[in-house]
């Protein structure tokens, strides 16, 4: 399978970014949501190099900060997002609070308040315990399990 390496980071991520939906709110329309978080990528993987898939998703996503309009619930998969990297993305070792104001200062009215509803607005916090457990669950993904999701995805729609 073409970029496995690049297809497992991205399965992993979505995982937790679905962890830490469930673990701060309760919102069917969120989870909903976030059943696609990220599968653009995870499908352009099986044909396209990631530098060339970047861009296009950040400018597609809603959950990113572009030119798109933005409901409550993608400034909360953008809160989302940004607070799973720290669990998944060794190069992104920041929480969502650092990352909002290092990156996106400008998105402080609009993200703050969510962060303080997670109670998680504050800089540099420790990892949490279970999102960690949770993480290392994920350590034994497989390509199967990767399929697995790509194949579900595709029969609902």
């Amino acid at each position: 399978m073409k970029n496995l390496d690049k297809l497992m980071y991205t399965y992993k991520h979505r995982k937790i970014v679905s962890f830490l939906a469930h673990k701060y709110c309760n919102n069917e329309e969120l989870f909903e949501q976030l059943k696609k978080h990220d599968l653009d990528k995870m499908y352009l993987l099986l044909f396209y190099d990631k530098k060339e898939i970047e861009v296009f998703h950040k400018n597609i996503a809603s959950h990113h900060d572009n030119n798109l309009p933005k409901t409550e619930i993608d400034y909360i998969e953008m809160v989302l997002d940004w607070e799973s990297a720290r669990y998944t993305k060794p190069d992104k070792p920041l929480n969502a609070y650092d990352t909002l104001y290092k990156f996106y200062p400008n998105l402080e009215d609009k993200i703050l308040p969510i962060l303080k509803r997670f109670n998680i607005d504050k800089s540099t916090l420790d990892k949490e315990e279970d999102v960690l457990e949770y993480t290392n669950s994920l350590s034994n993904t497989t390509e199967d399990d990767i399929k697995k999701e790509l194949i579900e995805y595709i029969q609902k729609v």
